[in-house]
């Protein structure tokens, strides 16, 4: 029996299309484990000074202190797909300065002004304040700018993934 020139090339194609079923989950389940954990990454002029392993979450607050009321202020910031996401700001006190409506809404809770932010970045420029208190706050613990870089000069926040190292 004489097999038509196509054949060959069918039954090939059928092979390669079997293998890549039955490998593909295997690919997809390696890529799934690997070891990598999101960080904020603060930077200088190009350095990188530190990186923060973020929650898996990747869930961060920057704080600071109003130069004119002299109350802090919460931005909640969520790393997600490669960027930063303020979708939240909170203070206890409106003066001069300080927005009262936003995208999302606003609304008091527990004292609170809260408004409902959606902003994307890909990086964040921050001129640290001579103001004590400015830094980001994850789990819990504040991290001062101060800690890498001097007052009243600038940084800049972006995130992305690093590899895990023996962290929890």
């Amino acid at each position: 029996m004489v097999l038509p020139p196509h054949y060959w090339l069918y039954r090939e194609m059928r092979r390669f299309v079997i293998i890549f079923i039955l490998l593909f989950p295997l690919s997809s389940l390696l890529a799934q484990n690997t070891n990598g954990v999101t960080a904020l990454c603060v930077s200088q002029a190009g350095k990188t000074l530190a990186e923060l392993i973020l929650p898996e979450n990747g869930e961060f607050i920057l704080t600071y202190t109003h130069s004119i009321h002299k109350r802090p202020v919460y931005e909640y910031y969520r790393a997600e797909s490669g960027m930063l996401h303020l979708y939240e700001l909170r203070y206890d006190t409106t003066s001069t300065g300080m927005p009262s409506d936003s995208e999302g809404g606003f609304r008091i809770e527990n004292g609170f002004f809260v408004l409902t932010m959606n902003r994307w970045f890909i990086m964040l420029p921050i001129f640290i304040s001579p103001i004590p208190g400015h830094g980001v706050i994850i789990n819990e613990r504040l991290y001062p700018f101060t800690t890498w870089a001097q007052e009243e000069t600038a940084i800049e926040l972006s995130c992305n993934s690093v590899t895990h190292k023996g962290f929890p």
